[in-house]
This record gives C-alpha cells, structure tokens and sequence, in this order.
C-alpha cells in the first residue's frame, strides 16, 4: 500500500479483501511494514547461507585445531632440546671446572722424572697412579 492510513483503512473496512490475500498466499503491508519485511527476509537469508557453510566452517576448525596441536607438539620438542643443550652446556662447565683445577694443582708442583736419583739428598719420592699409567713425583726441600 502506498501509505499507512490506506493500509489501516483496508484492514479496517476490507476484511474480506484481506482474508482472500491471506489465502492467495499475498501479503498487503505498508511502507513501514515492507521495509520490515525486507529486513527480516534477509536475515533469514543471510542464516540460510550459514547453515549451509557451517558444515565448512567446522571442517576448517578442526584442519586449524590439528595444526594447532602440531605447533604445541613441535614448541614441546623444542623445549626439550634446549633443555638438554643446558644440561650439556651445564656439564661441560663442570668438566671445564675439573680439568682446570687439576691444572692448577699440577702447576703447583715440580714434576719430574726420578731417573737414578742421588742417594742421601732430602728428597722423598712419591708415586701416583692413575688409568693411563704412573706418574712420580719428587718433593724436593727448599736447601738445595
């Protein structure tokens, strides 16, 4: 209908007319009303169309949620080998630490061969072993 008042009016006046509309399946509205119906005929639309990708739009969800979970299986691993190149780096300082205070004890020490030492001197030797092999160390007095 061209205005509301002529709408009100067939509704009014006309109930006949509206009810063989009602039957033919015809719809008489006014301008507010049509502007109305447009709205809501799109959203029912608009929720068909997204019904019909819903099935779609899960599939992708799930693709997404198994990526995902390779990323968190991925971070993890990672993790672990920095981990394990901490523990390594951690041992090897260890070791390092060792090696160098066994330096540091031998630099302290005269070390030499007793090959046929002179007898009577002030001199005791000392023998240490160790896996590969002997080492003899010679303690001298500081008279000489």
């Amino acid at each position: 209908m061209p205005s509301e008042s002529i709408f009100a009016g067939i509704h009014e006046e006309f109930e006949e007319l509206v009810q063989k509309a009602h039957r033919a399946r015809v719809v008489i509205v006014s301008p507010s009303l049509l502007m109305l119906s447009i709205q809501v005929i799109q959203a029912v639309l608009k929720d068909a169309r997204m019904r019909e990708q819903a099935h779609v739009i899960q599939g992708e969800v799930m693709r997404l949620m198994e990526d995902v979970g390779r990323l968190d299986e991925r971070v993890r691993k990672l993790q672990s080998h920095f981990a394990q190149a901490n523990e390594d780096v951690r041992q090897i300082i260890t070791s390092t630490e060792k090696v160098t205070k066994r330096g540091e004890r031998i630099g302290a020490l005269e070390l030499g061969a007793i090959a046929g030492g002179a007898a009577g001197t002030a001199e005791s030797p000392a023998t240490a072993s160790s896996a590969t092999g002997s080492l003899r160390l010679r303690v001298v007095d500081g008279e000489d």
